[in-house]
């Protein structure tokens, strides 16, 4: 342990060991840049986090060169079908239109950050601290210093959060419902999106739990108004399934079985500036979104990829390169999130030109093959400048 009085030197100071922290560091390493991680959870802790990610085509391949054979367990997405209950027209982008590659996969929260947090304690370039809280941060002209609460200091060149959320207190007017359910109908690899008047829900193929029941198991994300989610985390499981089924309709699935439920509170938000000197935000720190689409960890990951390579085009001027970063992410982060803040509001509005809008959008997509591969890559790689 270095003495209080001494800091410890380092290129990138990274607050937070997640999956977007991880990933920055592994990114940076492999660009030649050394990077300390910071976090209060031991690896053990952060691994009870039980959240599924749906993970873009493109996340998946800057995983996979990274990982290799460590990655984690996956599901893949072969196909999703985006409908609105009670309205005409529906949407199907399908891997047939990629060759029969993936659109994209899910992967538990907990089998990711395990195998990214291996891979960053066998890197050479990587320091990990947990489990150890940051007391403080001070900026100066050259340098960041970390006050941990261990008595050390941790100087750097520049400091990367990473770390929870951008969004704040536990109170919101909306929140998700997530629930393991079993349905029959849906082909293991497709995903889909529902639009109801109470909110989107999303059905997402699960990676194979080792425990097979008679019908397909799918994760689901019910977004909806706090209070009408936190009734619904009352019923029973019959009568959570008829509700489930009543959105779903006859003819898309049959719900057959329902697990575990839990919901979190929602409040998408995004910062308007993503550095201050030289600190630099990322994922979750950087923008909050609706989980419509599941667009938030992959626009995390796109600001990982962005960093390292800005930093490693000009190591030696990191203001520089973050100021290069901030500019850089501005078109990708507002389409996204413009998009994602925009779908649940069209899709449950009552006006009846937007309930046209919405039906001739979803022919469109899916009749014009221009259109729905171009919606289709956006989700998987993002906008690119």
């Amino acid at each position: 342990m270095s003495s209080p009085r001494h800091p410890t030197p380092g290129g990138v100071v990274i607050l937070g060991a997640g999956p977007i922290g991880l990933a920055c560091a592994l990114l940076l390493s492999m660009r030649g840049i050394r990077s300390q991680l910071i976090d209060a959870r031991t690896l053990e802790q952060a691994r009870q986090d039980r959240r599924l990610l749906a993970l873009s085509r493109g996340t998946v391949q800057v995983l996979a060169s990274r990982l290799g054979e460590r990655f984690a367990p996956m599901a893949p997405i072969l196909d999703v079908h985006v409908s609105s209950v009670g309205q005409f027209g529906a949407t199907h982008l399908s891997s047939r239109d990629f060759g029969g590659a993936a659109l994209g996969a899910t992967v538990w929260y907990s089998d990711l950050v395990s195998a990214l947090g291996h891979a960053a304690q066998d890197d050479p370039n990587v320091i990990v601290h947990r489990p150890v809280r940051v007391l403080g941060l001070e900026q100066a002209p050259g340098s960041v210093v970390i006050q941990l609460d261990d008595a050390r200091r941790i100087e750097a060149t520049i400091a990367v959060n990473a770390e929870g959320s951008a969004a704040g207190g536990q109170s919101a007017p909306n929140s998700a419902l997530l629930a393991d359910l079993e349905v029959e109908g849906l082909a293991p690899g497709t995903a889909l999106e529902r639009f109801t008047r109470e909110g989107p829900l999303a059905l997402l193929p699960m990676p194979a739990t080792g425990a097979a029941g008679p019908g397909t198991p799918k994760s689901m994300i019910w977004c909806a108004e706090s209070d009408l989610a936190h009734s619904q985390m009352m019923l029973s499981d019959a009568e959570f399934a008829g509700k489930i089924q009543a959105m779903l309709g006859p003819r898309i699935a049959r719900v057959t079985r329902v697990g575990r439920r839990s919901r979190f509170p929602l409040q998408p938000q995004q910062r308007l500036r993503l550095r201050e000197h030289r600190m630099v935000y990322i994922g979750n720190a950087a923008q909050s979104l609706h989980p419509v689409a599941g667009q938030g960890f992959n626009l995390g990951m796109r600001d990982c990829i962005c960093l390292a390579d800005c930093l490693a085009r000009d190591p030696a001027d990191p203001v520089a390169a973050l100021s290069r970063y901030e500019a850089t992410r501005k078109a990708d982060r507002f389409a996204i999130s413009t998009f994602t803040g925009g779908l649940p509001g069209l899709f449950t509005s009552r006006l009846a030109p937007a309930a046209w809008a919405r039906s001739a959008a979803l022919t469109a997509f899916d009749t014009i093959a221009p259109l729905r591969r171009g919606l289709a890559s956006v989700l998987m790689f993002g906008v690119r400048n």
